[in-house]
């Protein structure tokens, strides 16, 4: 299995009645300078009635886009501070040139958005403006926060159903059925303890308030 960050929002779009295919199921070819695993085609089976999208998009956003590009970057030691974003160019790759004529391939020449899924932005209203102007600016044309397709992918399993073919969706249903994981709120019945940083190196001048 590739990235579980990767498989987690892949899930989500799934969930989500669209079909997905990822960088290293395209077996024809060999993933080209700057390109990576963790990207994902999507296109939409059930396309819901067309309106104007918002640049953070909420989950139930998702039904009225038809086909994207989905960029996973979540990086879940750090929020994406305005000092992140400008530090890692690396964010906004996936709507350079050569990415965008990638994704016109896949797509085979049809309209398509691109989406950044990112951890957390900022909790204050101001830091988090300002990250997301910045990533508007880079020509990116969606962001979407980890957490919101976490808890969406937990309030569409099913605790009484049966997944065979997704490890990460039927330990998720496991984790409802003996009510370790209460939904809506996606709080754990347990204590956890965060996992050790799987981002990139990033310098961010911006402290980060204590763990409660």
């Amino acid at each position: 299995m590739g990235d579980i960050n990767v498989q987690l929002v892949r899930e989500f779009f799934e969930l989500n009645l669209f079909h997905a295919l990822t960088n290293w199921q395209q077996t024809a070819r060999r993933l080209r300078p700057g390109e990576h695993g963790g990207q994902l085609f999507v296109q939409n089976t059930d396309l819901a009635i067309p309106r104007e999208l918002p640049f953070l998009l909420q989950p139930a956003d998702v039904s009225v886009i038809e086909r994207a590009v989905v960029e996973v970057r979540a990086w879940h030691g750090d929020r994406f501070y305005p000092s992140v974003i400008e530090a890692n160019p690396v964010l906004y790759q996936f709507v350079s040139q050569d990415s965008l004529a990638l994704a016109a391939e896949v797509f085979h020449g049809l309209p398509f958005a691109t989406i950044l899924v990112v951890s957390e932005l900022p909790a204050s209203p101001e830091l988090r403006q300002r990250s997301l102007d910045l990533l508007r600016d880079t020509g990116i044309g969606h962001v979407i926060e980890f957490p919101l397709v976490l808890r969406n992918i937990i309030d569409h399993v099913d605790a009484n159903g049966n997944y065979p073919s997704s490890d990460t969706l039927q330990t998720l249903r496991l984790l409802k059925r003996y009510k370790l994981v209460r939904n809506q709120q996606m709080e754990f019945a347990f204590t956890t303890e965060a996992p050790p940083s799987d981002r990139a190196p990033i310098v961010d001048a911006s402290p980060l308030p204590p763990e409660e």
